[in-house]
């Protein structure tokens, strides 16, 4: 079991010297008392089977701190993935409703992929409320995001958006079941942990851009999708959407099944190079971070290619470079940048934050430093924004488990906006949609049970780009929020 561990990682678990800097550094290591360094060690000594019934599993959040701290570069979140798999295909059951609840979710998530291609969300919210019976949990916002557009009712009549090549997802779900802990990467070297440089983004406004705009974007996301097209013209910049995108499996498909992670993700990367992009605009952190890994994998391993073109005809030729906003800000000529700003951010005091996925692993990510990124805070700089200097600007606000284990999420945005509120923030900028979710849809919540913070304004980073270029508030969906926030913009 612990060769087939190490071929499913790449991971040489002789390597680990047990230093503990994985669970120092883990948001959530102190919750079960079974933290990174624990699970690490019974995979090096071959006790899988106790592993395997750790609830430590279960409130991994996949942030990748621990791999991206480990001084022997292993794949230690990897490790606990392809652990909590193999506890799931064993059907070994924990006594913990924490356990409980967020299988719940994520199954809940990828049958609804597995179904449309796509991620419909309010069947994941139906799906995982009949699996757990918490049926009044947050049923305010829900009708809140109703109101304002965000979730359609009618979705779970007609099925919403989703992939018209219904038999390609089917095929890759069968693949991943089949067979879902395959090795699809090179071993991994202990070694100094080096950020390997993106190749570098030259942005032509007269060129197509295409666009990837994940499955939130149209949804509980909307006011990033709406602003960032918005950002885009008032930019002068032309996106144009893949053609029959699928749901890249973030952040599900990573914690149950790593061949499936791969696979989703995979099928954009071919369909992207069949559609002629050079660059294709990701949006959501979550949905970038899954593509750029995808395409690190396809370059490694000729299994993987020959699995997409039996899947979709087609060769993956790795040319279509997935890019977040930033990329594409810092990809443009910085006097045609400049030219666009007409109503520059002067004095809006801003916490950057960048979360996790957007930096990490730094090996796998390389547009920034995964431990103190900047490109954000000299973006909005540049804009006219005073950005302050934080501590916490990447560490984990929860990411996915906002459903299955919303305390621990009030528990992580508290201390974040916290440390924020000290530094002398009015407010946060973010560039993904559960970082919005959590710090923004729970923030009432975290402060009524804390009860020393005041609201804090959460914008997206396109809607900030959107309105220093000109746009109105109104127009970018601001005033969709949880937490009012036209107000401070308008000033």
């Amino acid at each position: 079991m612990k060769e087939a561990l190490e071929q499913s990682t790449g991971n040489d678990f002789a390597c680990c010297y047990q230093c503990g800097k994985c669970t120092a550094g883990c948001p959530v290591g102190d919750k079960t008392g079974e933290g990174p360094t624990r699970l690490m060690r019974l995979a090096q000594t071959g006790r899988i089977d106790e592993a395997l019934k750790s609830d430590a599993l279960w409130y991994c959040l996949g942030c990748q701190t621990c791999t991206a701290r480990c001084p022997q570069n292993l794949d230690i979140a990897g490790t606990l993935d392809a652990l909590r798999a193999l506890a799931v295909q064993r059907g070994i059951v924990s006594p913990d409703q924490a356990r409980k609840r967020v299988e719940a979710f994520h199954h809940a998530f990828l049958n609804s992929v597995r179904k449309n291609g796509r991620l419909q969300e309010l069947a994941l919210v139906n799906a995982y409320k009949l699996r757990t019976f918490t049926f009044l949990q947050d049923v305010d916002a829900g009708i809140k995001m109703m109101l304002q557009g965000k979730i359609n009712p009618f979705s779970l009549v007609t099925g919403g958006e989703g992939v018209q090549a219904k038999d390609q997802i089917t095929r890759i779900f069968e693949l991943a079941d089949k067979d879902p802990h395959v090795a699809l990467g090179q071993q991994r070297r202990p070694g100094k942990i080096e950020s390997k440089p993106r190749p570098e983004v030259k942005i032509d406004p007269s060129k197509r851009i295409g666009y990837y705009p994940g499955c939130s974007l149209a949804g509980t996301a909307k006011e990033f999708g709406i602003s960032t097209r918005k950002m885009c013209q008032r930019l002068g910049l032309t996106v144009d959407e893949i053609d029959d995108w699928n749901c890249c499996g973030a952040s599900s498909a990573h914690a149950l099944n790593h061949k499936l992670a791969v696979l989703l993700p995979a099928r954009n990367q071919a369909l992207a190079d069949a559609q002629g992009f050079d660059y294709v605009l990701t949006p959501c952190a979550s949905c970038y971070n899954r593509q750029v890994a995808a395409k690190n994998a396809l370059a490694e391993s000729p299994e993987l290619r020959d699995l997409i073109r039996s899947v979709t005809g087609q060769t993956p030729t790795l040319k279509a470079e997935f890019i977040n906003p930033m990329q594409l800000l810092f990809g443009l000529d910085p006097e045609y940048l400049k030219s666009k700003v007409v109503r520059p951010l002067t004095g809006l005091k801003l916490a950057c934050y960048y979360g996790c996925l957007l930096v990490r692993p730094a090996s796998a990510m390389g547009f920034d430093d995964s431990e103190h990124p900047m490109k954000m805070d000299q973006l909005m700089q540049a804009l006219g924004a005073e950005p302050v200097d934080w501590a916490l600007k990447v560490e984990c606000c929860g990411a996915g488990l906002t459903m299955a284990q919303p305390q621990l999420i009030e528990e992580l945005t508290h201390k974040i906006a916290r440390n924020a509120t000290e530094a002398g923030a009015k407010a946060f900028v973010v560039s993904c949609p559960l970082c919005h979710s959590n710090l923004d849809m729970r923030q009432a919540k975290m402060q009524k049970r804390f009860g020393d913070l005041e609201p804090m304004p959460v914008y997206y980073l396109s809607e900030l780009v959107a309105i220093a270029c000109g746009a109105d508030p109104v127009e970018v969906a601001v005033g969709k929020h949880f937490v009012p926030a036209l107000e401070l913009v308008n000033k």
